[in-house]
């Protein structure tokens, strides 16, 4: 994180500080999506029902294991049957977020938590015509996704966000094998997003977006993808897109 700067610096001090967050911002923008500090989004399913939380209890990064995010950032969710019917599905919007046990076999909340534009003096929750000496900007939307039984209707896309789609049924797989994935966004393969596992890069969707992704470990799944594109609006540089892929791996009898 940048260190505030004074209210009144020199010139050629304030350029510095400019070239040096145009530097390190890339990285910035890919681990921090929603400008916050770097966290993971999941969701968690009991008999009562599936709720989206953030955190980092999945997470390589240090920090606490839940965070508390705006309701307000909900954008959509969307529930779906093993037969691949699209259920009626909807989050009361308080903290977290969460639908009621129905039938489903997967979950999807989309959220976006707006704007954000990074200056010498720090990163703002606002787009940059709101701020001064605007270095870089990003729209920031996010998608998580959980399987709880598999269907031949999730080899496609659910949303038209950002997603990891996949091609084959992961309940049938164990620990160290590999899983075949699309990242997807707008209901196209995308080419060249990363993708993680909890939280550790595995390489760039290729050019029909599919990647391989082995499984480590037993229980709850953490597959990550990210990908930016250009700001057609104009609004800001960049819409920056992270989702998340959950499902329970059983353990090994």
């Amino acid at each position: 994180m940048l260190v505030p700067a004074p209210a009144s610096i020199p010139p050629n001090a304030a350029a510095r500080l400019r070239r040096a967050a145009m530097r390190t911002l890339p990285l910035i923008v890919l681990l921090l999506p929603t400008g916050a500090a770097a966290h993971d989004l999941w969701i968690e399913r009991d008999a009562e029902g599936w709720t989206l939380l953030r955190g980092h209890r999945h997470s390589v990064h240090a920090g606490e294991a839940v965070l508390p995010y705006s309701p307000e950032t909900l954008e959509g969710v969307t529930c779906v049957a093993v037969s691949g019917e699209a259920l009626p599905c909807a989050a009361a919007q308080r903290y977290p977020l969460r639908v009621p046990e129905a039938g489903q076999a997967a979950v999807c909340f989309q959220i976006s938590s707006g704007y954000w534009t990074q200056t010498p003096y720090g990163t703002r929750n606002a787009p940059p015509a709101q701020v001064k000496q605007a270095i870089r900007s990003w729209h920031s939307r996010e998608g998580a996704k959980r399987i709880a039984e598999w269907s031949a209707a999730f080899t496609r896309p659910l949303t038209s966000g950002l997603e990891l789609v996949p091609l084959e049924d992961p309940f049938a797989l164990e620990a160290g094998e590999k899983l075949h994935l699309r990242v997807t966004l707008r209901d196209a393969p995308c080419a060249d997003a990363i993708v993680s596992y909890f939280g550790e890069p595995r390489g760039r969707s290729g050019e029909e977006g599919t990647i391989n992704v082995r499984l480590r470990q037993d229980g709850l799944q953490m597959i990550e993808a990210s990908f930016s594109e250009p700001d057609s609006a104009g609004v800001c540089e960049e819409i920056v897109h992270a989702a998340t892929l959950n499902f329970l791996l059983p353990e090994a009898p």
